[in-house]
């Protein structure tokens, strides 16, 4: 999981341009906190203008209240909402969370991944004075013969090696 650090919503949501609101009008609007808010499928937010909400006795009030109070009074000549009802526009920070699935990238194809995994022991021989060298390798994905793509392929690796060596060297 990746997250981006915290980014002032105006300029980054900006760069998302537009969204699908068929409350707007046009059925289109810029992307923003406020717009965000009001164009979920689960709100029924008023939006003013497709650009932000519409607020009243400090709480946000929805499409029908604000439809109801536009046909009953009279309007506030400087915002041209009914008198009590304010516009508010929503600010903040935005981040964004990418979740990274390895089964769904483009290394998920490779699949002939090749691994083992090992240990050594070292003796000193005191008379010689050199390494004796006991290694142990187990290999995972070990192969035998298989049909790749269709050919036949030959394949003899082993599961299982324990080799001796002295020296420093195989």
């Amino acid at each position: 999981m990746f997250s981006s650090n915290f980014l002032d919503d105006q300029p980054f949501l900006t760069s998302v341009g537009l969204i699908s609101c068929p409350r707007a009008p046009g059925g289109i609007a810029f992307a923003s906190l406020s717009t965000l808010a009001a164009c979920n499928a689960n709100t029924d937010l008023a939006l003013l203008n497709g650009v932000g909400l519409v607020m009243r006795d400090n709480r946000l009030v929805t499409t029908q209240e604000l439809d109801n109070a536009r046909s009953l009074g009279p309007f506030d000549p400087t915002t041209g909402l009914p008198f009590g009802f304010q516009s508010v526009f929503l600010r903040g920070q935005a981040q964004t969370n990418t979740d990274v699935r390895l089964s769904q990238s483009l290394f998920a194809k490779l699949g002939d991944f090749r691994s083992s995994i090992g240990m050594e022991v070292r003796v000193q021989v005191p008379v010689i004075n050199v390494p004796f060298r006991l290694i142990f390798a187990y290999n995972p994905n070990a192969r035998k013969d298989q049909f790749i793509d269709g050919f036949p392929f030959s394949f003899n690796e082993k599961k299982r090696v324990i080799r001796f060596s002295v020296g420093r060297t195989f």
